[in-house]
């Protein structure tokens, strides 16, 4: 798929899921306070880190235990709104954020989790 076709779509899903956003933005706000925005370091196309931006679906200061952390359906760290946004999938609006950055693409391998720093 073209970049250019990637700037179209991600800029008409941003426009047209703006509302969806924003009341999500407002129910995560309201649910648990912190910030609505989670970024996580990810590593693209030949190797380049950028920071992935997703909707907060856990309570504030949850980071993974690990890489590769599974969360199962009951983890306590999702929230309720977490969780309608988790099985809508409706966190991963903000991507489209990096699509417009040029970080990913509309169509393409999901970006991997960085390897963790040697001890």
């Amino acid at each position: 798929m073209s970049r250019a076709l990637d700037l179209v779509i991600a800029a008409v899903g941003l426009l047209l899921g703006s509302p969806v956003l924003l009341a999500a933005a407002i129910a995560i706000r309201l649910e648990g306070g912190g910030s609505v925005v989670y970024r996580q370091r990810r590593v693209g196309r030949d190797g380049a880190e950028f920071e992935m931006l997703k909707l907060r679906t856990m309570v504030t200061g949850s980071d993974p235990v690990g890489v590769g952390t599974v969360v199962t359906r009951d983890d306590p760290r999702v929230t309720r709104v977490g969780r309608l946004l988790r099985r809508t999938s409706l966190d991963e609006l903000p991507n489209l954020v990096n699509v417009l950055r040029g970080e990913m693409a509309i169509v393409g391998p999901r970006p991997t989790i960085p390897p963790a720093p040697p001890p």
